[in-house]
């Protein structure tokens, strides 16, 4: 019996898993490349969901159908999805003493390819909508400059320059996990690289989700919702990693005005 869409074990299990550093590690680094489940941002503009489950269920129809492509452009069956299960719950046991069901891996796996996606697309919708209303051009980048750069949002301004917005949660910049350290490093080298291979500047939008409601707000600084890199990281180009240091955020988190 094939297990069902449920967003409330897919956020357990990652609550679960994502406790432990070695386990994040292993899936990121064996099973959060898009040669494993699919560009998961690309395959949410073709598939176009109208709900999170709805996104799931287009997923794993769009993999078994597409077995012609490769997993970046056509993502997982469910037959496959399940097998990834089945190998990430191996490998993490081969590390660590944890003996969970594979529904758990399977679950886990889903809310990193399915419930992040929907998420993070809703916020980039909403940041957009607010973009757009202060008389911005908003585009998307194609699928591959997001994933080498980290972009998410193009934004062109009336005189044509064009800049970048990423959007991350505050996690992302509190966190005390060496691998969200080393993905911090990550995003100021993919600033400079998209600086120097590119042309344009990052800027970085933060957003809070109540775990008790829901709620998305954003974090405000005094010029309004948005991040230069300066005002989250110090860091000398030439040497990052020796260098880097994080800057303490405002705690002033409102709603966007749209």
């Amino acid at each position: 019996m094939q297990l069902l869409f449920n967003k409330e074990e897919c956020l357990n299990s990652k609550a679960l898993l994502g406790k432990n550093s070695i386990i994040s590690t292993i899936w990121r680094n064996y099973f959060a490349p898009s040669n494993r489940i699919g560009n998961c941002t690309n395959l949410y503009r073709v598939l176009k969901p109208e709900s999170c489950e709805d996104f799931y269920n287009k997923y794993i129809e769009y993999g078994r159908l597409h077995s012609e492509l490769p997993i970046s452009k056509k993502g997982l069956s469910y037959d496959e999805l399940f097998s990834l299960a089945e190998r990430y719950k191996k490998i993490v046991e081969e590390k660590i003493k944890v003996n969970y069901d594979v529904s758990v891996y399977f679950y886990d796996a889903l809310c990193h390819i399915i419930v992040e996606t929907w998420d993070g697309q809703q916020n980039e919708r909403d940041f957009i909508k607010f973009l757009t209303n202060l008389g911005y051009k908003c585009s998307k980048f194609d699928g591959k400059i997001d994933a080498e750069y980290g972009v998410d949002i193009k934004v062109t301004r009336g005189d044509g320059r064009i800049s970048a917005i990423q959007i991350k949660p505050i996690s992302f910049f509190k966190s005390n996990r060496s691998d969200v350290q080393s993905d911090r490093i990550n995003l100021c080298k993919k600033y400079e690289d998209a600086y120097k291979n590119l042309g344009f500047k990052t800027y970085y939008a933060i957003y809070v989700k109540d775990k008790a409601t829901g709620e998305i707000t954003w974090v405000k600084n005094g010029n309004g919702y948005r991040f230069r890199i300066n005002e989250l990281f110090n860091y000398d180009p030439n040497d990052i990693r020796g260098t880097f240091t994080r800057v303490s955020l405002p705690e002033i988190y409102e709603k966007l005005p749209v």
